[in-house]
């Protein structure tokens, strides 16, 4: 994976964890509409864009029964089936034909977004599947221990 591409993941992922969600309207009595569950919303996609959604998540299904106690691999696998994935699922659905028409007309034509976002996911999935965080922390966390135990001169840096 590139550099630009692990970035460009980076800003959506960031953008998405950041974005709040919209007050609610209470000026409306009215009975409140069936809530829609993220399966219920894949089927209402397009294909390949259905396919591929779907393909996403149960690949975040099996890695999140799969992966040992890594937290930070456990915790980016739910974001992405809990908010990521849904987020960029109802963005695409709750569309207006007004807003479809603004993106023709830039030439973003809504499924090809759709289909990049969800590129976008996939890609760092299998990113953040790829690494074994829970390794890395060890060695880092030894390599601490081994510093302040032993202690090296400032001046004196590692295979001096």
């Amino acid at each position: 994976m590139t550099p630009l591409l692990i970035l460009a993941l980076a800003a959506v992922l960031i953008l998405l964890a950041t974005r709040r969600a919209p007050a609610p309207d209470v000026t409306h009595a009215e009975a409140p509409a069936p809530t829609r569950t993220l399966p219920d919303n894949l089927l209402r996609l397009p294909e390949p864009a259905r396919s591929r959604a779907w393909a996403l998540l149960c690949s975040l299904h099996d890695a999140l029964r799969e992966v040992p106690g890594d937290a930070r691999t456990s915790f980016l696998l739910q974001q992405t089936r809990d908010q990521y994935l849904p987020d960029t699922v109802s963005a695409y659905l709750h569309l207006t034909p007004a807003a479809r028409a603004q993106l023709e007309a830039q030439g973003q034509p809504p499924e090809t977004l759709l289909l990049e976002q969800l590129s976008l996911i996939e890609g760092g999935v299998a990113e953040v599947l790829r690494h074994d965080h829970a390794a890395a922390d060890r060695l880092l966390t030894q390599g601490r221990f081994l510093r302040e135990r032993f202690g090296l001169p400032s001046d004196l840096k590692p295979g001096q």
